[in-house]
Formats: structure tokens, sequence, C-alpha cells
């Protein structure tokens, strides 16, 4: 995976991606996945304190939450989440990055096979965001964009 990822910008070794396909198990992935990340404030806790009288404590830390229709079709393997993809004409790896922010660019990978398993291109997800009318929430969508083509 760090080779693939890591290594040189603009190429991949196509051995190395032939590799990553055939080792993958071959899980049902999602039709359509759906999922939802975000945060909150930490939140606080009243009481009574002898002497004080009402108290307030307020929690500095967010809350975090994520959830995925897909989780049950990924391979974990160290910091990377994997996801065999297969259609009739093509196959696909996801690849997924877990201990980053689920709003960074830059945090999927995703390499194209023929079905036969020739590595054809990878490329690297993005963001597409919108804020809900006048709310706190905002809507990301994940696409694609071309990033790297094989030696």
């Amino acid at each position: 995976m760090d080779r693939l990822i890591y290594g040189d910008d603009n190429t991949f070794d196509p051995d190395d991606a032939r590799l990553l396909l055939d080792s993958l198990p071959r899980k049902p992935s999602p039709w359509i996945q759906l999922g939802v990340a975000g945060k909150m404030s930490g939140g606080s806790r009243r009481g009574f304190a002898a002497g004080v009288g009402d108290v307030r404590i307020k929690d500095s830390k967010d809350r975090l939450f994520q959830y995925s229709t897909g989780a049950d079709a990924y391979t974990r393997s160290g910091q990377w989440k994997l996801m065999w993809i297969g259609k009739r004409t093509r196959q696909f790896v996801e690849i997924e990055q877990v201990m980053s922010d689920a709003t960074d660019d830059g945090r999927g990978a995703l390499i194209c096979y023929e079905a036969d398993g020739t590595p054809i291109r990878m490329d690297i997800r993005f963001n597409r965001s919108f804020r809900l009318f006048w709310s706190p929430v905002v809507v990301m969508f994940p696409g694609w964009k071309p990033w790297k083509t094989p030696l």
C-alpha cells in the first residue's frame, strides 16, 4: 500500500497493484454507499455542590461520530481500509486512510483494473460540499479525479 500511495507522484508499479488485487478477499460490496460523519460539542453536566450551589461543568472535547453502510465490505490492513468492487467489465480497489479526518481531501484512492486484473489508473478522492441553507450542517459528496498511471 505504501509503495502505491506514497511512491512516485505520477505513476505506480502495476505489479504492486496486481498483488493488492490478488490478495484482497472478494466480499460483496454495497450497491450504493452512504455514510455520515461529524462532530458535536462535548456537552455538559449539571449538579449541586455543597456550599457552592448549582454548578455546570462543560466538556471541551468534541464528540465524533461516523457511520457507513459499506463498513462490512472493507478489509483492514494497518492504517488502510480496502474494498474490492467487482463489475462486469472492470474491477476496482478502493483504498481509504483510516486515521485522517473524513472531510480531508486526498484521504482515499481508487485503483481501476480491466476485468482480467490489468491496472489501468489510480484516482484520488476529493470532496464537494455545500451548506444546508443557513444551518451548521455541511453535506459532502466524494468524487474521484485522475491521479496516477501504471509504469
